[in-house]
């Protein structure tokens, strides 16, 4: 008498079980040590680019922290308004004001396009999140008018929002007027905007 041979087929699952096993073990130790890094305080900082200064705007009210062109040999400085708003100025051509409430892009582009004394001449940047744009008085009433650019923009990170824009006229009557790199630089600050989270309690 003659015996076939019998083979024992496995079921193929046991591999792939085995693979998640080890995928979930991985992923949980990845976790954890990105956990207990953020609860030491050991999360990196994105590095200051050249030619720009970080400055903690904590001090006035607001905790976060925003890069700006070098400060050196010129004079600045960060002010709280009573308005609410931040006012963070370094040199002639760097004005801007920062709130942590205000209207939609959307509103705002409604507001420059009413403005029948400063009206608008050219969008550069015109998304949800931020406009850039140039306005310029009329002539005829302003003989020395010229063209002049603005900003404003919604930053988000995290749960944090900010509302940006030029500041064009100081509490002391002086006024501003931004050319198009100004303002370029401007809104470049402005999405440096990054809130300070505070440290761990132990």
């Amino acid at each position: 008498m003659q015996f076939s041979k019998i083979k024992l087929h496995l079921p193929n699952t046991l591999k792939p079980i085995s693979m998640y096993k080890k995928l979930t073990l991985g992923a949980l130790c990845c976790a954890i040590l990105y956990f207990n890094s953020c609860k030491n305080g050991n999360t990196e900082e994105t590095p200051v680019p050249v030619g720009m200064v970080r400055l903690d705007l904590t001090k006035a009210g607001l905790p976060a922290t925003i890069d700006v062109p070098d400060t050196t040999k010129k004079i600045n400085g960060i002010e709280a308004l009573s308005s609410g708003s931040i006012h963070v100025f370094v040199g002639k051509g760097f004005h801007i004001l920062i709130n942590v409430s205000g209207e939609a892009v959307s509103m705002k582009k409604s507001d420059v396009n009413g403005d029948d004394l400063n009206k608008p001449k050219a969008w550069v940047v015109n998304d949800s999140n931020c406009i850039l744009y140039s306005t310029q008085k009329d002539t005829n009433a302003f003989a020395n008018a010229k063209e002049e650019y603005h900003f404003y923009t919604v930053i988000r990170k995290g749960k944090a929002s900010y509302y940006v824009q030029d500041m064009t006229q100081g509490s002391n009557g002086d006024v501003f007027v931004f050319g198009l790199q100004d303002a370029q630089t401007m809104l470049t600050s402005a999405k440096s905007l990054t809130p300070v989270v505070p440290p761990a309690k132990s």
